[in-house]
Order: C-alpha cells, then sequence, then structure tokens
C-alpha cells in the first residue's frame, strides 16, 4: 500500500473539479470517474442514499480495481458548510492522505470530484483503491462470540485494533462514527521469531468522509474518549479496550468521563429512535418476533449469549460489568430466594446454630479426606501422574476430580474418560465435574449429550458427578435460576437411569449465600448425595480472617445447615474447588487481566506469594476437614503456573513449587492421623491436637503468620 499521498491543487475537468493522487492525473481517467457510478459493469456494494460502487478504471494505461462513493446533491446550509469546512469526498480524500502519511493503513485515495452551481454542491465523489479480502471489526467481534472464540485471540484483536485506533487519534483526526463496521481488518503474513510465516491482521479505517482534522498530536483525552463512545463492546471488555488504547496505563478522568456521557448520548438516541421512525421500528420488531418463532436468531450473539473461554486460566472471562450484569438478572429471582428464606430461614437459623457448637467437637479421621484435581490434558497429562505419585508416596492414594468441558467436545469427552480409566487401574477415587458453558442453556441437547456420554460410561466406579460449575456466576453461563435448573433435567434422567450413582451440587463459588437458597430450590429433594461448593476465601487473605461474622470454619458450618435444612443424603459438606493465585503469574493468574500487559502486574490482590500460599493452603485444609463440617477438599489443581502445586512454564522442566511439598509433608503426618480436639490456649495460636494408630499423639500449631508446626507430645 502506498504511503505518503501527494495531493495537488484544484483542477478544472469539464463542469468539476478535482484533486488526484500522484499518477492520476490523466483527463481520460477523470472522464471514467464522472460516469464509473453509473457503469453497468459497476458492482454494487452500498446501495443507500450515498451509492458505493466498484469498477474496473484505466489509469496511466494500467487497469485499477477503484471503489467510487456518490455523495448527492446537499442543502444550501450543507453546501455553504462544504465551502468552509470541506466536501464529504473533500474531507475523506485528504484524511486517508493524512493517515498513509503518518502509517496509519486506510484504502490509498485516488481522486475527489466535486460540481458546483450557483453556489450549491450539485454532486462529488471520492475514488480509492479496491481492497480485496476485507473483514471488519464488527464481523470478527461476533464470529469469536458465536463460535466461542478463544480469549487469547479476543486480546489479540482488541490490542490491534485499540494500537490502530491510538495511531489515527495521533494523526490528529476525529472520525465521528467509529463505529465496529468502520475498522476493516485484513489478515497479512509476516514472519515470527523463528522465522517462520505468521498471520496477524491489518487495521484499515473506512468512511472518513466525516472526519475533523487538527494538527497531529494535538487531540485532547476528551475528544479521544468521546470519538470511541461508538465502538460496540461488552461493558468489561470496553473497559479492556480503553485500557489497551491508553497504553496499558490507567485511563485519564476526562479520558473516562467524554466516553461516558457519549455512550449515555448514544444510547439514549437508539432507544428513542421509535419516536423518530415509528413505521421503520414497527416493521423491524414484528421481524424479531417472526424470527423468534421460528426458532432463528436475527441478530448475533450478544448480552448474556457472549462466553469466551480462558485456556490460561481454566476458566471464561468477564465479559459484563457488575452494574450490567444485574440488569441481566430476571427480578423474579429476588422474589424466589425471599420466599426460601421465607419457608426456610428459621429452619436455616437453627440449623446453623446446632451445626456450630459441633465445630472441632468430634475425632474426625484424615484419610481419603484430601483430594486433588488433574485436567485432562493430553500435553501434560503424564506429567500430572508422575506428580501425583509423587505425592502419593506420602498419602497413599489419593481422590482424584476431573473436570468436563461441554465446550471442548467429544474428543475432549473422550480423553478424560480415559483419563479416568487410567486413575481407576492406579487405584484412586474418581470423580467428575460436569462444566457447562452458555451454549449448554442455549443448545440443552448438547448438554444432555456430554451428561449421558460421560455417566453412561462411568457410572460403574465414578465417585460422584457434580452437576453444573460456579452456577452462581453469569461469566459460566448461569444467569437466571431456571437456567441452572435446565442444567438438572439430563441429570434427573441420568439418575433415574442408573440409581446408583452419586450426583452433587449446586456447586457455587465464593460465600454468596444469598445465591444458595434460590439454586437448592430447583434441586429435587433425596436426588442429590452431598451439598458440594467452591469455597474461596483468597479475597480474605488468610483463612482464619472474617468475611463479616464468618471465617473458614463458620463458612462451612453455614453450608453444612444448608445441607441439612435441604434433605441431603450426606450431611457433611465437600469442598470441590479451592486455591490461592499466585502473585506474579501474570495472565496466568485468575485475578488478573486475560489480555498480557507488558511486565504482567506488580501486585494484584488476593494474588499472595508462593509462600504465603502453601501457608495458607495447609491451614485451610486442617481447619475444614477438623472442623467436622467437611467431607473432602479438593485442591484445584495440581499442575498450573498461575494457582497450582507445580509451575510449568517450562513444560520441560517443571517446577515444585513451596506448596507442593508442603502438602506432601502434612500427608505424610496425617496419613494415619485422627483428629482428637482443638486446644484454646493461647489468643492469636490456633492448636489442633491428633493422635495416631500407634497410640502416640501430636499437635500442629500456627499464628496468622506462621506455617503449622507439628510437635509429638
Amino acid at each position: 500500500m502506498s504511503k505518503g499521498v501527494a495531493a495537488v491543487s484544484w483542477q478544472a475537468f469539464q463542469n468539476f473539479r478535482v484533486q488526484c493522487a500522484e499518477g492520476c492525473d490523466d483527463a481520460s481517467f477523470f472522464g471514467q470517474l464522472v460516469l464509473a457510478e453509473k457503469n453497468a459493469s459497476a458492482q454494487v456494494l452500498s446501495a443507500g442514499t450515498e451509492r458505493v460502487v466498484r469498477v474496473q478504471l484505466i489509469c496511466a494505461g494500467a487497469p485499477v480495481d477503484c471503489v467510487v462513493k456518490a455523495f448527492p446533491r446537499q442543502s444550501a446550509w450543507k453546501s455553504f458548510w462544504a465551502r468552509r469546512n470541506g466536501s464529504k469526498a473533500f474531507r475523506a480524500f485528504r484524511a486517508a492522505s493524512i493517515l498513509l502519511a503518518h502509517g496509519v493503513s486506510t484504502p490509498s485515495p485516488l481522486a475527489v470530484l466535486e460540481r458546483w452551481e450557483s453556489g450549491m454542491l450539485v454532486e462529488s465523489f471520492f475514488v480509492s483503491k479496491y481492497v480485496s479480502e476485507l473483514t471488519d471489526f464488527r464481523r470478527e467481534i461476533y464470529r469469536l462470540f458465536e463460535h466461542g472464540g478463544n480469549a487469547e485471540e479476543l486480546a489479540s484483536l482488541l490490542q490491534t485494533v485499540a494500537r490502530a485506533c491510538r495511531a489515527f487519534h495521533d494523526a490528529g483526526l476525529i472520525h465521528r462514527d467509529l463505529g465496529n463496521q468502520n475498522i476493516a481488518l485484513r489478515r497479512r503474513e509476516i514472519k515470527g521469531e523463528s522465522l517462520k510465516l505468521k498471520s496477524e491482521w491489518e487495521v484499515l479505517f473506512l468512511d472518513l468522509d466525516r472526519v475533523r482534522i487538527f494538527p497531529a498530536g494535538t487531540l485532547t483525552w476528551a475528544q479521544r474518549g468521546k470519538d470511541l463512545a461508538r465502538l460496540r463492546l461488552p461493558s468489561e471488555l470496553r473497559w479492556f479496550f480503553s485500557h489497551m488504547y491508553c497504553g496499558f496505563h490507567p485511563c485519564p478522568k476526562n479520558f473516562n468521563t467524554a466516553l461516558k456521557r457519549e455512550i449515555f448520548c448514544w444510547q439514549l438516541h437508539g432507544n428513542t429512535r421509535f419516536l423518530r421512525h415509528p413505521i421503520v421500528e414497527t416493521q423491524r420488531r414484528l421481524q424479531r418476533i417472526k424470527s423468534a418463532t421460528a426458532g432463528t436468531r436475527e441478530t448475533p450473539l450478544e448480552g448474556i449469549g457472549v462466553w469466551i473461554w480462558d485456556e490460561k486460566t481454566a476458566q471464561p472471562i468477564i465479559v459484563h460489568d457488575k452494574k450490567t450484569s444485574r440488569k441481566f438478572r430476571p427480578w423474579r429471582n429476588i422474589f424466589k430466594i425471599a420466599g426460601e428464606l421465607f419457608s426456610h430461614g428459621n429452619a436455616l437459623r437453627k440449623n446453623y446454630k446446632a451445626v456450630s457448637r459441633k465445630s472441632f467437637s468430634t475425632p474426625e479421621s484424615f484419610a481419603g479426606t484430601i483430594g486433588m484435581t488433574l485436567e485432562a490434558d493430553p500435553e501434560n497429562w503424564e506429567i500430572q501422574l508422575k506428580w501425583l505419585s509423587d505425592l502419593e508416596e506420602a498419602a497413599g492414594t489419593l481422590p482424584v476430580l476431573l473436570r468436563i468441558y461441554r465446550h471442548k467436545g467429544r474428543e475432549h469427552w473422550r480423553f478424560a474418560i480415559a483419563c479416568a480409566e487410567t486413575l481407576r487401574t492406579r487405584g484412586n477415587a474418581v470423580a467428575f465435574a460436569l462444566v457447562q458453558d452458555r451454549a449448554a442453556i442455549r443448545e440443552p441437547e448438547s448438554w444432555r449429550e456430554m451428561v449421558f456420554f460421560t455417566i453412561e460410561k462411568t457410572h460403574a466406579f465414578a465417585d460422584f458427578y457434580e452437576v453444573g460449575h460456579a452456577t452462581n456466576r453469569g461469566k459460566w453461563g448461569i444467569w437466571d435460576l431456571c437456567d441452572y435448573e435446565k442444567l438438572l433435567v439430563p441429570a434427573m434422567e441420568a439418575k433415574r437411569k442408573f440409581p446408583e450413582i452419586k450426583l452433587t451440587g449446586p456447586a457455587c463459588i465464593d460465600f454468596d449465600l444469598h445465591m444458595l437458597p434460590g439454586l437448592l430450590s430447583k434441586i429435587p429433594t433425596g436426588t442429590f448425595n452431598a451439598f458440594s461448593q467452591h469455597l474461596y476465601v483468597d479475597r480474605r487473605g488468610a483463612p482464619e480472617n472474617f468475611q463479616g461474622n464468618f471465617d473458614l470454619v463458620r463458612k462451612c458450618a453455614m453450608h453444612r445447615a444448608f445441607a441439612k435444612t435441604y434433605g441431603f443424603a450426606e450431611e457433611k459438606i465437600i469442598i470441590s474447588e479451592v486455591n490461592w493465585p499466585l502473585l506474579g503469574a501474570g495472565t496466568f493468574s485468575p485475578c488478573a487481566a486475560f489480555f498480557c500487559e507488558p511486565g504482567g502486574p506488580v501486585s494484584s490482590p488476593p494474588n499472595v506469594s508462593e509462600e504465603d500460599y502453601a501457608k495458607y493452603m495447609c491451614r485451610y485444609l486442617l481447619l475444614a476437614i477438623a472442623s467436622g463440617h467437611v467431607a473432602r477438599v479438593y485442591w484445584w489443581r495440581l499442575v498450573h503456573r498461575g494457582f497450582g502445586l507445580i509451575d510449568d512454564t517450562d513444560a520441560k522442566a517443571p517446577r515444585a513449587m513451596p506448596a507442593f511439598f508442603a502438602l506432601k509433608n502434612l500427608l505424610a503426618q496425617l496419613k494415619d492421623a485422627r483428629f482428637e480436639r482443638k486446644i484454646n490456649s493461647t489468643p492469636g495460636v490456633w492448636t489442633l491436637e491428633f493422635s495416631r494408630s500407634c497410640a502416640s499423639r501430636f499437635t500442629v500449631s500456627w499464628t496468622l503468620d506462621s506455617f503449622p508446626e507439628i510437635k509429638t507430645s
């Protein structure tokens, strides 16, 4: 693509005045341009008021593939404005020339023609080179949403477009219609570090006829923010985009203020369109109703339908901020939860008081209570088995939990089940977490297929099946209590077909008591074996820290009270997922942004150091099991650089982190141990007493700042 297009002064041609790019100063070319828009062989690209056609023209004896945009007759006011500031065609030509001079891509401008009569702009044309194989930002965003694109691909696209928009504004231009559709994209091949060709996006800006031009580098942050308001992105992705645009630095206040104000005005304009165009809008709404009735979707996935997987953190990314997320949750959920609290609240309160009094009151064996979660990943499965065997040298055989993801398809399901067979042969008890995405709700047959595929092949040996994953989080695809009810349908069918299987749930994450009554109301009484929960306490730091009136032990007691109140077969709960995110893990930390910030975050609560991770993990396991409220804790997960026990940054030489050795030592000490009692001696010191089968006793003590220390009596 040519850079540095040089424009010359106006020339006269017939009744037109003309400006053209260097090399296009050809009278015969001008004659073709005048007739190009009406050429019978022209391909119509847009048939609106401003007609756009693609046509082959001859310039300097060579064929040129051109795009001609014809602007209609302008009103007296617009003609007056065009005389002072330039016509739309002229502004598009000049803006394109400036962009190319600054190294910003846009279709190369060839010429601009204007015809004036009696001070009125009668007609004008803008001509540029045709660029083949173009897509645009809108199509690519919707493609990722529609087909379950991954977060790495999305981050790359957002960064590329954000850098291009920054360069556009740095050139001194305000687009004034910078919507997704006007940001064109084209794949280009470049040489990577290994000299192999790789593909990346090239960004080209289109529809420059509304542009305002200022000296390069003079645009204010408010002007920039306002110009970006028409980009259509989910609220959290818009924040990520703005962060990238600002060079991964905090966005200036006036940038954010102007952006939010313009977004509000633009949304208000859209929401009041029915008042301005009632007939057209009525026709559109009727068409949408017709499409919905026919079971087809007229518009691309948006809102709660957006679900993007991040392989680095093994979770979906957040695409909506909290304010927007609240709008997506139906009001009926509030009334359902309120009704449950009214009918079960008194029983729950009584059960919690009774359960709390039992904390640390009964002897508890630690045998089989600490489990490990593995990931069915063909690339490092053997590595996981190796490190699992290393742990089991100290503990004996550990129970294992495997995730099975709907969105990864049959090949993943088959491999996960093959992994389960391998673990079964080794003597491990194997449980399965059935993980949904948004498509599991939208396409229930695909969810049913995965549930039955898994249960039919593993029901003879599976320890249990956890139905649903983080069911209180919209980012995991559950926005409505009825969504969770849909996930339960095939599980209930499987339970009737295979009565021996054990089901657990609802697998909420963190300590969201307000969601539990509504979710539990959807579980048919007597069908679930145990209450399972992803009981993270990482945002509070140490497990002994309080969230309101609840520390870890009280949280476990509360969930046990829920299990008792709602009639689960087993009163003790299963903690099926827990960990702490690691400091310095960058985009592999589940608490960091999914895109790659240069240098990675220096600190980001609740990320902790490797030493603190090891301390908190051991203390969490001791408190949870010794409390008497928890049947088993599964650690998520064995191998992962962002929150696991093994750092797999170097796949050829994985590194065992302090938490791995701490857990191995703890398992060795607790192998044949039984918790006897909690010793309340010194404030700020936790002391648990254990016995062994040989009748010896020992204590485990710690403070908020220390590792658990074992002392033999």
